[in-house]
This record gives structure tokens, C-alpha cells and sequence, in this order.
């Protein structure tokens, strides 16, 4: 390639260290040889001149488009094939009339390749954003009690993380009870939550653009054994994979040692999703722990552990940890409890 364009927000701040908000209209343009340019809007310009390194910052003004000014940048420069993140269909479409002479593609993985593998500084911010996650966890397992609706609950734990310095929610809080929780991606709703129930709370705290991941699933009031059965089962496979996880070992691999485990329990067609996910500026990311998975784990990955079993009219159960691939082990992130009943 000539060049590479980054417009996605996470990787303009991955490369320049300006984190402009989600859905920022920006496009850095990265030549292969020479400076890079970053065209920002109006709105953003002040901010980019301050914090963005390794650039140059120049101004889209009201009036002018910024794929406009992308293709103006890839003329001068006479990029005769480049790569790009991310653009919309309508950006695609304008360098195809625009750009007849230059070959461009999709190589997202340009960014992942690099980000997957965690710096020191990138792991000390994910420990910061895991320590307010925790945070967040255990208000939320504390507000939980009979009569209160799911909602109230995620506010709680929302409330603490920014109390103590959490930049934002790194994905939609869910708190799921009762039936509900056998949705993995339940969200939290005005149910009110009732005694007897399972309630799973999976959020993550945002620290400096960086994510961090956690489930905890309690019963409310005194479990049954059917309820005393699960939990088990999942907190023995979250530990299982979490001490099967060290550098070199194939992502697919640390899923399959937790899934014949459910499948030796009888609960393998209720675990209904990949062991884990790798996590940073995004909450899903590069590398995977999934029966799909292409991957193999290296030190500086950062990836989460999180088991689930969910029965359909009865509830489920998820305990989730963002961990630190290591040369021989894992380490672990977020640390709050993993009891049934607070």
C-alpha cells in the first residue's frame, strides 16, 4: 500500500492520542512515507490541535465534506492503492467516481493486528478501568433486593463508576432477572426484581478510552438446588478457563476445555455463545475464545472469561473476568466476588 485511511474514532485515538466522541466525523491519512494529516470538523479542530501527535490537524469547514477533503489528500499524495478501517457505503461509492486510477480496500485488520497486543500503558489504564468496574459490580449486587426494578439497579452501579472517575459505561449495563436472565444480552428494563430470582449484572466502566468487562449472576433471598447446581457448574468453568489461558494456546482451544466440561454436565446446548472476547478500546475486539476462533494467544492480550448457562423459563447464569494473557498463566483484572448471595 501508499497509505492508509483510519476513520474510526477508536483508532484515530489509538494512532494520534485525540478521542474525539463516538461517531466523529474524522479521517486520518497515513502515507506511507511523510507526515500524517488528520481532517477533523469545526467542532473538533480546537481539541485535535491540542491533543493529537503525530499529525497534522486541518479544518473541515461548515459547508465542505470530509470525503471531499480524503480525496483531495489521496490525489496530492498519488496513492496508487491503500487501505482503509472503515467507511460508509456513500464514502466507497465517491472514491470508486473519484479515484478510477487507484485500487482501495477494507484492511481493518491493519488496527487490530496492532491493538490487539496491549502496552504497558494501555494495561495500566484497562487496570483502572477494571478497578472502577468492580466498583460499579458491587454497588449493583448491594442495590439488588425485592422490589426494586432492574433499571434502579443499573443506575446504581452507573452512579458509583462516575463517582470515582469512570469516563463513561463501556457498553449498554445489563440487569437481568428472573427469566430474563437467560437472555445473555438482556439489557435491564422496568422489571421489578422478585425474591427467589437470579439477577445478572454484566457492565464494564470506560476509563481514558478503555473498556473492561465483568458478570456476576446472585440469586435473591435463599437459593434452590437446581439454582445451587448452575452457579457451581459455571463458577468451576470460569475458573477452569481462566487457568487453562497462557500464551501460546489457541483461542478455540480454551473454549473447547470449558465446553466439554458443560457438555460433560449435561448443559453444553445451553452455553450458547464463545468463552470470551478480547477487550480495549473496544468491548469486543480481537482475539476471540469461541469454537470459531482463528486465534492464538499471545502476552499483552487482554480477553474476558465468561461461561454462561441459560435455561429458557427458568433463568441463567454468567460469571464474567477480564484477565491479561501472560507468558504462563492469566492474570485477573476485576476481582469483586463471585457469591451467590451478597
Amino acid at each position: 500500500m501508499d497509505g492508509y485511511l483510519v476513520t474510526d474514532v477508536n483508532n484515530v485515538y489509538y494512532f494520534t492520542e485525540f478521542l474525539d466522541i463516538p461517531g466523529a466525523a474524522l479521517c486520518l491519512v497515513v502515507p506511507v512515507e511523510g507526515e500524517a494529516t488528520l481532517f477533523v470538523s469545526t467542532l473538533s479542530e480546537t481539541a485535535a490541535n491540542i491533543e493529537a501527535k503525530g499529525c497534522i490537524v486541518k479544518q473541515v469547514k461548515t459547508g465542505e465534506k470530509l470525503v471531499d477533503k480524503a480525496v483531495e489528500e489521496i490525489k496530492r499524495l498519488k496513492f496508487k492503492y491503500f487501505g482503509f478501517d472503515k467507511v460508509a457505503v456513500s464514502t466507497y461509492l465517491k472514491f470508486l467516481e473519484e479515484l478510477k486510477d487507484t485500487k482501495f480496500e477494507e484492511k481493518t485488520g491493519v488496527c487490530y493486528d496492532l491493538r490487539r497486543v496491549k502496552d504497558a500503558e494501555e494495561v495500566a489504564l484497562i487496570r483502572k478501568a477494571a478497578r472502577l468496574t468492580d466498583i460499579g459490580v458491587n454497588a449493583a449486587v448491594e442495590a439488588v433486593k425485592p422490589g426494586i426494578r432492574e433499571y434502579e439497579v443499573a443506575a446504581e452501579a452507573e452512579y458509583a463508576m462516575r463517582l470515582k472517575g469512570s469516563s463513561g459505561v463501556a457498553f449498554e449495563t445489563i440487569v437481568a432477572s428472573g427469566v430474563r436472565s437467560a437472555y445473555p444480552h438482556g439489557l435491564c428494563t422496568d422489571k421489578i426484581i422478585r425474591e427467589g430470582e437470579f439477577v445478572t449484572i454484566d457492565l464494564g466502566a470506560m476509563y481514558r478510552g478503555y473498556r473492561c468487562d465483568i458478570t456476576r449472576t446472585i440469586v435473591v433471598g435463599k437459593p434452590s438446588r437446581k439454582q445451587q447446581e448452575l452457579f457451581n457448574l459455571v463458577l468451576n468453568a470460569q475458573k477452569l478457563g481462566i487457568k487453562s489461558i497462557h500464551a501460546g494456546i489457541k483461542g478455540r482451544d480454551v473454549d473447547g476445555i470449558v465446553r466439554e466440561m458443560m457438555i460433560k454436565a449435561g448443559y453444553g446446548d445451553y452455553f450458547i455463545h464463545g468463552l470470551g472476547h478480547g477487550v480495549g478500546l473496544e468491548i469486543h475486539e480481537p482475539p476471540s475464545l469461541s469454537q470459531a476462533s482463528e486465534d492464538t494467544l499471545v502476552e499483552g492480550n487482554v480477553v474476558t472469561v465468561e461461561p454462561g448457562v441459560y435455561l429458557p423459563k427458568f433463568g441463567g447464569v454468567r460469571i464474567e473476568d477480564t484477565v491479561l494473557v501472560l507468558k504462563d498463566r492469566a492474570e485477573r483484572f476485576t476481582k469483586a466476588p463471585k457469591k451467590m448471595t451478597p
